[in-house]
């Protein structure tokens, strides 16, 4: 099949993290052309302060040489701008009247620099930071002259003013608000950090408006509305960025500040994407690395057919990039409407924290000083933990020595920007050797965006090579008869178009010829979801509702009569019995979820069986069912119990031929007097007066964990959907054999309830969850008999 063509307009770091992610979802599926303004390849333009600091070197911003375009068949077009795009004919020209056809394209234009239209802004000396070329000409005209002047106090305009300072200037920072970096910053920090910068020679003039710049060819002073003026050899303007979309906006496209989009990144043309700065999602712009980075693995799913969660927007954050002062914000920082703030400053440490609570929730947060936190109150943040007054205060009363990277949970997030955790990080170390921290960037990502989280990793990465690491870090892959995790299984099978656990085996490379016991149950149970007609294990027969078994390991068949709730009557219990002397069963057993089994079945009195029970017989998955439970009260508690038995039944129904990657218990409390037990089951729901309350992600076992509300149901028919897109969510994204509990931990309270208020995306999971429950009825059910 021919490869789609695909056109990314944008050689910058958004832009080129969608292809990697492309490149790792579907490699063979687009032939894919690049074209980047700028001469250079794709480079860190996060990392540009550091040069002037002399942190680093131009040759080391580079992110991918040569050699990755060619080794991945990109066509790159370096120092070549793309001038037109037409729509109707697909088609974009170039300043250099090059002309490239495409299916699809990506717009990741990025932001240009704004230069507010003040007389003098042409002149030599007056320029933005935003290229390496601007960085090659601030380091030249550094060496021409003794006075610079940066115009805005946010975090670029610091970041290069220390950069000028460590180039030997006098620096004078102009900023026309009260205070620097006003929107990531309150008062007090504020003020704190321009104490800091002051005591490393930069000067502030706040307040403070610019009319002109001055000089004969050359910038030589500026002049302020009042009339005051400051000396300058060099003028840096960095009072913010404007997404670059005029591309868009002349071919129609549909533009606002950015390039409008919806929440999988399409434009109003649907084979045309925006991600980066240039895009504009729910009336927001991002211009930090990690929302962009998040908006590209959306684009990539999307672009390349596969199931994706639409981007929901992200959390702002900011950390400054200069030595000797450490700050880092995120979230809503002020204290506005119902949220309250509680500080802590440390006159003596110079350490100053802020946490910004809303409904007990944290909406935002503020370090300075010590920000080893940062890591920790973030993912607090994210996961929208409820704190009770006492939490918050151990929160801001929190030191370093209290918390150590031994005690971060093995899924917290270590790299914000690219999403790495402290699992892989540690899985990498230990597997491939890694000893230095550069190493760790190289292999993992982690600290190669912005390079804030490289003390984090470097103090991570001696805590692995020390005696005090005794973490398990179980590798994820499948088992170990490959390498692979379950995650690249599913997708080499999609992308070689396996059929089989035989394929699979000799096209992936199985060390075991047959497999073990835990990857070949597996392996059938992705067949199952990703193949649409796969025809099962061969251990089960099934013609149909009333006809159907499970061949043993003994030869023998096992069939179970559907028993709703567990409730039977005389006639069906006398039909069972005859059944099971007429055709001397040998064994008569309850299974786990309150239903009969007939066990030791011969072949040839199958047929007679069948006919002889006429019931409806449902497939046997001990470990891989929904079971459903109804608890009622006590009796005389005298609560109505009809709703709840009715919706018990009705999700039995929907669910009983479906196979989940782990036994799925649903527990259902018909009232709060047959609430004991409801709370531990998988997904918990009890009927109040006016509502259902949905738990998720309790445990019965050894270790007895409650689950958490995670929603509230009006209706009936409410609470069934809510359960439904529950169970399907966990049949499509759960590991095999992973619990609801790990499941709901690893993937985060937040997020399903996200998933199950998206209605449209609720619908379309109790779509796939019928169409799954129906197919299962005309087709072999899947299941394998240890």
């Amino acid at each position: 099949m021919a490869k789609e063509k695909l056109v990314l307009i944008g050689n910058g770091m958004a832009g080129i993290r969608c292809v990697e992610e492309i490149l790792h979802h579907d490699p063979g599926r687009f032939s894919i052309s690049v074209f980047g303004s700028e001469k250079h390849l794709n480079y860190n333009r996060i990392l540009l302060s550091s040069i002037l600091q002399g942190k680093s070197s131009i040759e080391n911003l580079t992110i991918h040489k040569s050699d990755w375009y060619v080794k991945n068949q990109i066509e790159l077009f370096k120092n070549e701008t793309v001038m037109k795009l037409n729509t109707a004919k697909k088609k974009i020209t170039t300043n250099k009247n090059r002309k490239v056809s495409y299916d699809r394209l990506i717009l990741a234009t990025g932001s240009t620099p704004y230069v507010p239209p003040l007389p003098g802004c042409s002149k030599e000396g007056v320029m933005t930071f935003r290229t390496i070329e601007d960085c090659r000409q601030i380091i030249h005209l550094s060496k021409k002259g003794e006075n610079a002047v940066v115009l805005g106090g946010g975090l670029l305009g610091l970041e290069a003013a220390q950069g000028l300072i460590h180039l030997g200037m006098d620096v004078h920072v102009v900023h026309n608000e009260a205070r620097i970096m006003n929107k990531q910053l309150d008062s007090k920090a504020a003020n704190l950090l321009q104490r800091s910068l002051e005591e490393q020679g930069i000067n502030f003039l706040l307040e403070k408006e610019t009319l002109s710049f001055e000089g004969s060819s050359r910038v030589e002073r500026v002049i302020f509305k009042d009339r005051t003026e400051l000396p300058a050899d060099l003028v840096i303007i960095a009072a913010g960025v404007r997404p670059n979309i005029k591309l868009a906006h002349d071919c129609g496209i549909k533009t606002n500040r950015g390039i409008m989009v919806n929440d999988f990144m399409q434009t109003s043309i649907p084979d045309i994407y925006a991600v980066g700065e240039c895009a504009e999602h729910r009336g927001m712009v991002y211009g930090l690395v990690k929302p962009l980075y998040e908006q590209g693995k959306v684009l990539a799913k999307h672009i390349c057919g596969k199931f994706t969660e639409e981007y929901k927007g992200s959390i702002l954050s900011s950390k400054l990039k200069i030595s000797g002062t450490d700050v880092f914000s995120a979230g809503e920082l002020f204290e506005k409407g119902y949220k309250k703030a509680l500080t802590l400053y440390d006159e003596d440490e110079q350490t100053y924290k802020k946490i910004v609570f809303k409904h007990n929730k944290m909406a935002g947060f503020l370090l300075m000083g010590d920000i080893k936190d940062h890591v920790r109150l973030l993912d607090m943040m994210e996961k929208k933990k409820d704190f009770s007054d006492e939490e918050k205060l151990l929160l801001l009363n929190s030191s370093k020595k209290e918390y150590s990277i031994s005690s971060m949970a093995q899924t917290s997030i270590v790299c914000n920007c690219n999403g790495v955790t402290k699992k892989a990080i540690a899985e990498a170390v230990l597997t491939k050797g890694l000893k230095t921290a550069e190493e760790v960037k190289e292999c993992t990502k982690a600290s190669g965006t912005c390079g804030g989280c490289k003390p984090l990793v470097e103090e991570l990465l001696h805590y692995i090579k020390s005696d005090d690491f005794h973490e398990d870090i179980e590798p994820d892959t499948l088992c170990t008869c490959t390498d692979l995790s379950e995650e690249e299984v599913v997708e080499k099978i999609q992308l070689r178009g396996l059929r089989s656990v035989e394929g699979i085996f000799t096209d992936l490379g199985w060390r075991k010829e047959n497999g073990c016991p835990i990857c070949v149950p597996a392996l059938h149970y992705i067949l199952r979801m990703t193949v649409p007609d796969y025809e099962g294990d061969g251990q089960s027969v099934f013609a149909g509702e009333t006809h159907n078994a499970v061949r043993e390991a003994n030869g023998t068949y096992t069939i179970k009569p559907q028993i709703y709730l567990g409730e039977t009557n005389s006639s069906q219990l006398q039909k069972i019995a005859a059944v099971a002397e007429q055709y001397s069963i040998p064994e008569i057993v309850l299974s786990n979820d309150g239903r009969i089994m007939l066990k030791g079945i011969q072949e040839e009195d199958l047929q007679r069986i069948w006919q002889s029970l006429d019931m409806k017989l449902i497939p046997i998955h001990e470990h891989n069912s929904v079971s459903i439970t109804l608890l009622t009260g006590f009796k005389g508690c005298g609560c109505e119990n009809g709703t709840s038995k009715k919706l018990a039944v009705q999700l039995q129904k929907k669910t009983e031929y479906l196979v989940s990657p782990n036994r799925l218990e649903i527990g259902i409390a018909s009232c709060i007097h047959g609430s004991a037990g409801f709370g531990v089951k998988d997904i918990g729901v009890i009927k109040l007066r006016h509502c259902w309350e949905i738990y998720i992600g309790g445990n019965a076992g050894i270790q007895l964990k409650a689950g958490e509300l995670l929603a509230i149901a009006s209706t009936e028919k409410e609470a069934e959907e809510v359960i439904c897109t529950l169970v399907q969510y966990f049949r499509e994204s759960a590991k095999y054999l992973e619990s609801v509990s790990e499941w709901t931990e690893r993937i985060g309270l937040i997020h399903l309830r996200e998933v199950v208020f998206d209605l449209e995306l609720r619908k379309l999971l109790i779509q796939r969850l019928v169409e799954d429950s129906y197919n299962c009825r005309h087709k072999l059910p899947v299941f394998v008999k240890q």
